[in-house]
């Protein structure tokens, strides 16, 4: 047994469960809707991200996150409506969810936009017992034995409905936000073939980024991006730069203590067209995990329509006096 299937064990061994901890991404500057509701819309366009995540390469039962979102704004109403559907396996482990979501927003000044919305969506949580192993289990011959009261020996699925919250303000350089994820969601309860509890944990997320300009065609975006479970934070700093609205770099450190040291992540991206951008992104470890695995790769493909979408009314009709008699 590996160091990650031990640590695995004496997660599922417990009687009541904690949820694992958000899914982690890197390109996050480009995606702030991936992790706040209260941005769907906010780019005045139809937007959709595709993300596909491989955390920790070369070591067993370590994360695979694929998340799909597309938003956009709703003039007529003010506010921004937005979809998202998130897959998250880690070792016998994996978390699925669609969300939709809605926000209203309203301007403050002559720049700034404030939206507030929330989401409400599906979440099924499924457990495969045939990859568990316990230290007075029987696997010999082949044979499946747990000899443990609350591990199933096959695979169950359980689904619960799990709600959003979140708050934003920005400006033409300038998106500041705050999200709760979930907001609430019930316990998840399995009586057989395994009894346990699972709690999905509330985390908080808290972001902002500022855009500078440097002439006509560089353009640097530093950012900030906060998670809690009000146990532990994680936090990361990075920094984007765009030339000629078509080649990306970026830089960024996860970390910051001892117990939340992760990574420093390369990013770079290309956009194909106007309206389509892929971005990649590699994670070069700096945990205590380093020496097991080869880093994380994240491959994101970015679709933005770059126009308004049914925005506003229809200029008034203007005649020409010459047909005025």
């Amino acid at each position: 047994m590996n160091k990650f299937s031990t640590a695995l064990l004496f997660i599922f061994t417990a009687y009541t469960l904690s949820a694992q901890q958000l899914p982690q991404y890197s390109a996050w500057l480009l995606n702030p809707y991936g992790y706040n509701p209260a941005c769907a819309g906010l780019e005045q366009s139809l937007v959709v991200n595709g993300v596909y995540r491989q955390q920790w390469i070369d070591l067993d039962g370590a994360p695979v996150t694929q998340q799909v979102n597309a938003h956009l704004p709703v003039y007529i109403i003010n506010s921004g409506v937005g979809i998202r559907l998130e897959n998250d396996a880690i070792g016998p482990h994996r978390t699925s969810q669609a969300m939709v979501s809605y926000n209203y927003q309203q301007e403050i000044g002559k720049n700034g936009l404030l939206a507030i919305g929330g989401g409400v969506g599906y979440q099924q949580y499924v457990l495969d017992g045939s990859k568990l192993r316990t230290p007075q289990g029987d696997y010999d011959n082949n044979g499946l034995q747990h000899n443990d009261l609350y591990l199933p020996m096959g695979k169950i699925s359980i689904g619960i409905p799990v709600f959003e919250l979140g708050i934003s303000f920005s400006t033409e350089k300038l998106l500041i936000g705050a999200a709760s994820l979930p907001v609430f969601a019930p316990i998840i309860k399995e009586r057989s073939p395994g009894r346990f509890n699972l709690q999905p944990e509330r985390h908080y997320v808290l972001h902002g980024k500022y855009q500078f300009k440097f002439g006509d065609y560089l353009a640097l975006t530093p950012g900030v991006l906060l998670k809690s479970d009000l146990v532990a934070t994680q936090a990361e700093l990075a920094t984007m730069a765009v030339w000629k609205d078509k080649f990306i770099a970026g830089v960024s450190y996860r970390g910051f203590s001892a117990r939340s040291n992760d990574a420093v992540v390369i990013m770079a991206g290309l956009a194909v067209n106007e309206k389509t951008t892929v971005v990649y992104a590699y994670d070069i470890p700096m945990s205590g995990l380093q020496s097991t695995n080869r880093g994380s790769h994240e491959l994101m493909l970015r679709y933005n329509f770059n126009k308004p979408i049914g925005a506003g009314k229809l200029p008034p009709i203007i005649y020409n006096p010459r047909f005025l008699n």
